[in-house]
């Protein structure tokens, strides 16, 4: 029978729930989860049950294309577990399956917006709710979503910005790590705050692979937005420079000018008007 038969009959079914959670940028990972009595297998992708995952109901009212779907997990399930720290630096995807064995539909695609920690539910367990909001809250029109400025407002790597990430790439071994500091020897070929406002990823056994942005640098000493579990000395990293958005460091640093969207000659004030600009 195909999978909306079963769905439709009255003993037939036997339903269960596959969710993942897909790091955007896939350097920071994914997450694969079951609502079922074992692990399940899909697509490659081991879909882990011990960690009590279960997706709400998908709510069909009056605007079903804008209805967020909750989705709880147990603490310690390893997507939730980060988020007691800070949250992914990478947008995150996810994809809800249904299956009736073999037979498999997809059921809510969306992108987390948020985790609330509970203290317990009925059965005194702590959990979290992760608040997801559907792919079609994407497709609404922004208008217009980037004002004049001063300052160029598009992200560096970007399509707009033009630059290749790989291009900027520069790898290193780190010497020390102390919380969010992290000293290597290759930072110190490069200007002070050449690496401000850019990205760290390492990919190790202990790790796994974690990205994150690099606050400030200054010789050969980086400062992370928040620390890297199991990140020891010894251990690989890509390091890529960051843009503070002015036109001097678009120009100097990067010979992209001509891709720079800001208006760096913006008068203070309206010349027909007292308003400010």
């Amino acid at each position: 029978m195909a999978f909306w038969d079963i769905e439709k009959a009255i003993a037939s079914g036997v339903p269960v729930e596959l969710h993942a959670f897909h790091a955007r940028d896939t350097s920071d990972g994914d997450w694969y989860y079951a609502d079922a009595p074992m692990d399940i297998t899909y697509d490659g992708d081991l879909y882990l049950c011990r960690y009590r995952v279960q997706g709400d109901a998908i709510e069909q009212g009056s605007n079903a294309l804008k209805n967020q779907t909750t989705v709880k997990a147990d603490w310690d399930a390893p997507y939730v577990a980060q988020y007691m720290i800070a949250a992914p630096e990478q947008a995150i995807d996810y994809t809800r399956y249904k299956a009736h064995g073999a037979d498999l539909v997809t059921n809510f695609i969306g992108t987390v917006v948020a985790v609330k920690f509970k203290q317990s539910d009925r059965q005194g367990k702590r959990h979290a709710e992760i608040i997801i909001d559907p792919v079609t809250n994407d497709l609404r029109e922004s208008g217009l979503v980037m004002r004049s400025g001063r300052q160029c407002q598009v992200a560096i790597y970007s399509t707009e910005c033009t630059l290749l990430r790989a291009t900027y790439r520069v790898p290193g071994t780190v010497a020390t790590v102390d919380g969010v500091t992290v000293t290597s020897d290759v930072f110190t070929g490069y200007p002070v705050g050449w690496f401000s406002g850019g990205d760290f990823i390492v990919s190790s056994g202990t790790v796994g692979t974690a990205r994150r942005k690099i606050v400030y640098h200054v010789t050969n000493t980086i400062k992370l937005t928040r620390p890297v579990h199991g990140l020891a000395a010894a251990a690989d990293f890509d390091a890529y420079p960051g843009c503070d958005h002015t036109r001097t460091v678009c120009d100097g640093k990067y010979n992209n000018l001509l891709n720079y969207r800001g208006q760096p000659l913006l008068p203070d004030g309206d010349p027909w008007s007292d308003s400010a600009i």
